[in-house]
């Protein structure tokens, strides 16, 4: 809705006709515009606000035309605050039959509502996501007679027409190697596979295969499943009971993909749940896999740590290497780490890694993040990340800093010298680590922050007594892998000792988890 700067032909009148006669000029295509003539946004305002607009109140067909018109004008080239203006036009104009002026309406009305937070009645806007036409929520109280009323076919025939959108614009992308969505590092594509195409490379090959830099997906499935946690796109059916996606992966050989069959109604792509592991996808020039021991050789047992800092106890998993228990550990690095609830897939590869030799033993102690609360919501971000409740961080960093740490000091005998000291953690926990790492430059040499949302704050004054940073993010992960890269761009302008793993993976435990031995082995090996 943003307002166009393209010049137009000065005019010569104050007509609502000529105005918008200038504005369909100055947008036809192939029209060349005059850089001296008044731009789209200086005709749009002149139209706003002209004294023909208040006499529209009852219109017959002449100029119930001319409000089609304006409301059109205003909803394309527009902002969001001429939307209520475009709606009422556009309304007057279906009332006195002028074409096509319902749909118009019906769409103001619809983005107004999403613009507003709220789902659209009519079902007749779409976004743009990762390369797709998603239809954003619609309110299920609109009815297809009140569609039908303004000229919007059923919602069921709109979704019906998002999809072919979809799929025209996938198979043009399939024709054209090497081509992605705008901005993107991966898209749909298609390729009309058969039933019996498909069938025939399950068996033989799974439930994913590379084609080139296309990888396929495929599932047995009435209804549309999305390919969580990296392409939240829904599959389509290919009859036979399939279900069946295909992306454009950049650098797809190196890639490292964990996914899950994940149900879906199909409207709402940008929404999708994680579900249980069914597959994971390893390029031929991917990271060498890692070794995963089940059963550990070495141990986790998991703690409860009073914390008066958060009020009451905090669940800790600790790992402890082959040989070592409680009390003969001095000699080892530690890691203070959070989300400890999902530390099992990391200790498996970790402990892997220590067996083998080439990774040096460490010790980790992983503090439990907090549960999702019905009422405050997401309490883990509220307690790693600082500035959404001060209150939370403090005493979070109080327990993670001083209670945890004086804990293992005293239990289970780890060192506190600096230098053998890190703080570890991914995505939100990532942001926690370099946070923590950042303001208590005493207790840890070193932070190992994978995916973090988080981008450097340029204003810090990062000095050589900070600690050395770890870094490692995937390509697929979009946000993540801007603002960890952002960390490395930042620290590389300021000349301190940081290393950035790039890997093609989504946010995707896999990458971290085969991750942390080599950051330890770099740091202390």
């Amino acid at each position: 809705m943003a307002a166009s700067f393209t010049r137009v032909d000065a005019v010569s009148t104050d007509s609502l006709a000529d105005l918008l006669d200038a504005i369909d000029a100055a947008t036809t295509v192939g029209a060349s515009p005059d850089p001296s003539g008044p731009d789209i946004g200086a005709l749009i305002e002149r139209i706003r606000t002209h004294p023909e607009i208040e006499a529209m109140e009852s219109v017959d067909v002449v100029d119930g035309i001319i409000a089609g018109r304006v409301a059109r004008a205003l909803a394309e080239h527009g902002v969001v605050p001429d939307l209520p203006l475009a709606a009422a036009l556009s309304h007057r104009a279906h009332g006195a039959g002028v074409p096509d002026s319902g749909r118009l309406h019906a769409r103001c009305v619809d983005m107004l509502n999403l613009y507003q937070g709220r789902p659209q009645p009519y079902g007749t806007v779409t976004v743009e996501h990762q390369g797709e036409l998603v239809q954003p929520a619609v309110d299920p109280a609109t009815t297809d007679d009140e569609r039908a009323s303004l000229g919007v076919v059923p919602l069921a025939e709109l979704r019906a027409e998002v999809q072919e959108a979809n799929r025209n614009l996938a198979r043009a992308r399939a024709a054209d190697p090497g081509a992605f969505p705008p901005n993107q590092r991966h898209g749909r594509v298609w390729t009309d596979p058969t039933a019996d195409e498909v069938r025939a490379r399950i068996a033989a090959d799974g439930s994913a295969w590379a084609d080139g830099d296309v990888l396929t997906f495929a599932t047995e499935a009435d209804a549309p499943v999305v390919v969580t946690p990296v392409f939240p796109i829904p599959s389509w059916s290919i009859g036979d009971g399939l279900q069946v996606l295909q992306v454009r992966v950049d650098r797809l050989a190196e890639a490292v993909i964990t996914y899950t069959f994940t149900p879906t109604d199909g409207a709402a792509a940008m929404s999708f749940r994680r579900g249980s592991h069914d597959g994971r996808f390893r390029g031929p020039a991917a990271p060498e896999e890692l070794r995963s021991n089940d059963p550990l050789v070495g141990s986790v047992i998991d703690h409860q740590v009073p914390s008066a800092a958060c009020g009451g106890d905090r669940l800790v998993s600790v790992y402890l290497p082959p040989s070592h228990e409680a009390g003969s550990v001095a000699d080892l690095p530690v890691i203070y780490a959070t989300d400890g609830n999902m530390f099992a897939p990391y200790a498996r590869r970790l402990d892997a890694a220590i067996d083998d030799g080439w990774c040096p033993p460490v010790a980790v102690v992983a503090a439990h993040s907090a549960p999702m609360d019905a009422i405050q919501g997401n309490q883990r971000a509220l307690e790693y990340l600082p500035g959404f409740d001060d209150r939370r961080f403090d005493a979070h960093q109080r327990f993670f800093v001083d209670e945890l740490r004086q804990w293992a000091i005293a239990t289970l005998g780890v060192q506190d010298e600096r230098d053998h000291t890190a703080v570890f953690g991914c995505s939100d926990g990532g942001g926690h680590a370099l946070a923590t790492g950042r303001l208590h430059l005493d207790r840890f040499g070193h932070i190992l922050a994978f995916s973090t949302g988080t981008p450097p704050d340029p204003a810090v004054a990062w000095t050589a007594n900070h600690p050395s940073v770890h870094l490692c993010a995937g390509t697929l992960e979009d946000g993540f892998f801007q603002a960890t890269s952002a960390w490395a761009g930042f620290l590389h302008q300021v000349g301190a000792p940081y290393h950035f793993t790039e890997r093609v993976a989504g946010h995707d435990l896999i990458q971290w988890a085969e991750e942390l031995p080599r950051a330890i082995t770099r740091i202390w090996g």
